[in-house]
């Protein structure tokens, strides 16, 4: 079984947990704070929804008709809502703003197919969802993979940790404003939206690029890097060899190709516009 999930801060040397009082605290957003320590408090389970969360499982198929988790998988699962609380943006609720959904199976020791199943029956809970900008529905032609999930924290996760809605949207609007001062100091804006849909492009880009430099072992495909004409021509020419490789009964025609491309890298944030594009763009 794994040990409970801790964070840093809240570990010495040897690796021992901290008295509260004694610890360095790092500074995260407010909400995050109050979520961690309601469950530093009194653990994740003090909800008494959880069994009407548990029987949404029993009616997908995910779970049998006995109400109650094994405890190692019910530690795992506790360690999951622990880290959500203490790494998840406090504004769009996103658990993949650095890393993926597989790194965190990483930090709280459990395999990829332990952690991809709790994420699974989070969703099915309403725990957490996928924002429209998720890569999970694309289907990644050039690799036979699909491209990464981006998932946030629903209304319903801070409820089940005692935040109400009032609450939530109070501690959010103090977030959003600081963010928002701090974007003015470097003559930006700060919108949550285009946050959230930044995070999920950003997860397509770095898995997509990831994939493709796996036999150098570097990122030497760097799409943002490149010209647009370039990207969407690197783009077109390896969805053409794919394409002919496999055989498929797919039109290789310059217009379809060229539609396949920006659309994927549409997904990434790096499409190209038409005023970009020259004549001889394939």
């Amino acid at each position: 079984m794994a040990p409970v999930w801790h964070p840093q801060e809240s570990l010495n040397a040897e690796l021992e947990v901290i008295p509260y009082a004694q610890r360095k605290k790092k500074h995260i957003p407010t909400l995050n704070r109050k979520v961690f320590n309601t469950i530093e408090k009194h653990g994740a389970w003090v909800s008494a929804q959880w069994p009407c969360l548990v029987h949404k499982l029993i009616e997908v198929g995910m779970r049998k008709r006995n109400l109650s988790f094994r405890a190692d998988h019910k530690q795992n699962i506790e360690n999951t809502l622990r880290w959500i609380s203490y790494n998840s943006d406090a504004v769009t609720g996103c658990i993949n703003v650095t890393r993926l959904c597989i790194e965190i199976g990483k930090e709280i020791n459990v395999s990829s197919s332990t952690i991809a199943w709790i994420m699974k029956e989070l969703v099915v809970m309403g725990i957490l969802y996928e924002p429209e900008h998720s890569g999970q529905s694309i289907q990644d032609i050039m690799h036979d993979g699909r491209l990464p999930r981006t998932l946030c924290a629903t209304p319903l996760y801070y409820e089940l940790m005692g935040v109400k809605n009032e609450e939530l949207e109070r501690l959010r609007s103090i977030e959003i404003q600081r963010r928002q001062i701090e974007a003015a100091k470097r003559y930006e804006q700060y919108d949550a939206d285009i946050a959230l849909k930044t995070y999920c492009q950003s997860n397509i880009l770095r898995v997509w690029e990831h994939r493709h430099a796996q036999a150098t072992s570097s990122y030497t495909i760097k799409l943002a890097d490149m010209k647009p004409v370039d990207r969407l021509t690197y783009i077109s020419r390896k969805l053409v060899e794919r394409i002919k490789a496999k055989g498929w009964a797919v039109s290789t025609d310059i217009a379809n190709i060229t539609k396949m491309a920006n659309n994927l890298l549409s997904r990434m944030g790096l499409s190209v516009k038409q005023s970009e594009l020259s004549p001889s763009t394939p």
